[in-house]
């Protein structure tokens, strides 16, 4: 599949590159590590994310700057990055396969496997590892930025490799990279040490708010907009919150809900030894890994949601101890 795949890429001319919407570090990771690739091989490829307004803290990948929001008047093939369904891409898939062929490419269990080539590879710790897995089986050489932004993408996706499908050849490959270009310092500084003053106001907020229910098995936080706005956080600046949660003693599992702007809910899932949450946000629509996944809702009252979630939870224990 990954010969296919990259047969396919090779002869294509006008290549669209799909991140998935509120783009995080390994959807980004793929498209730019390709469009690194791709331009010097002299295709001509162009970046897309429906999002209008980017996270500013991933401004430091290569090419970031040259991505948009909207799509080229003409292209024969796109390359979709990370996302389980396409959807995500905020686009209609009827209309983009009467224009073009879609190349799929991701990891994670729940991919509906919507496009033409299918180059899922599931479990594996990211969808950057699957691309750079598909560039090494080609002889592909990689550039110096190609190989920052797939160890940027997988470093993001693993949680600096505490969760999702890991094994010795993922350190290798990392080694690789490193060997390649990637600068994990200057890396781990931009995701690390680059917090906005904003973004701390939202932890004490989160720290000050959270509940811890099911004897402190699971801590759980709702951020409403008005939380943001207090606070001057944006979107993009609820990304780790929900770690603070679960790196808390007792819990097995964090729940962070989201407001967002329409009214409908972001929900982020995290488990630290025994629950797998990626059912979980499948029985929602959503997805992800076993101790990191997530899902979106339109349900009114998020307390509601919350509800549904501790119902799963307790099923999922119970089923974790007839297991045992």
């Amino acid at each position: 599949m990954f010969k296919t795949a990259w047969t396919t890429i090779n002869k294509a001319q006008n290549i669209v590159l799909m991140s998935h919407i509120n783009p995080d570090c390994d959807t980004l990771g793929c498209s730019l590590a390709l469009y690194s690739i791709l331009q010097k091989e002299g295709k001509n490829v162009f970046l897309f994310n429906a999002t209008e307004n980017l996270p500013k803290k991933l401004r430091f990948m290569p090419y970031f700057s040259e991505i948009h929001s909207y799509l080229p008047s003409e292209f024969d093939t796109v390359i979709v990055c990370d996302c389980a369904n396409f959807d995500r891409t905020g686009l209609n898939i009827e209309a983009i396969k009467k224009r073009a062929r879609i190349i799929n490419i991701d990891h994670h269990l729940t991919n509906s496997n919507f496009g033409d080539i299918n180059l899922v590879i599931s479990p594996n710790s990211s969808a950057s590892m699957v691309v750079y897995e598909m560039l090494k089986q080609n002889g592909v050489k990689l550039t110096s930025q190609a190989a920052s932004c797939l160890y940027t993408g997988t470093i993001d996706d693993t949680g600096f490799f505490a969760y999702g499908a890991m094994n010795a050849s993922t350190f290798s490959d990392m080694g690789e990279l490193v060997s390649l270009g990637a600068d994990p310092a200057f890396i781990s500084r931009q995701l690390k040490q680059s917090v906005p003053l904003a973004r701390f106001r939202l932890k004490e907020y989160a720290a000050r708010s959270f509940d811890l229910l099911r004897n402190g098995m699971v801590g759980l936080l709702f951020i409403w907009q008005q939380d943001l706005k207090r606070t001057g956080a944006k979107r993009e600046d609820t990304e780790d919150i929900i770690n603070l949660i679960r790196d808390i003693v007792s819990v097995e599992m964090a729940v962070m809900i989201l407001e967002e702007e329409d009214g409908s809910f972001k929900i982020s899932l995290r488990s630290k030894n025994y629950l797998d949450v990626s059912k979980i946000a499948l029985k929602f629509g959503g997805g992800g890994h076993f101790g990191a996944a997530g899902f979106e809702s339109s349900i009114t009252h998020a307390k509601d949601i919350a509800e549904m979630i501790l119902n799963e939870f307790d099923k999922g224990m119970r089923e974790y101890g007839t297991q045992k």
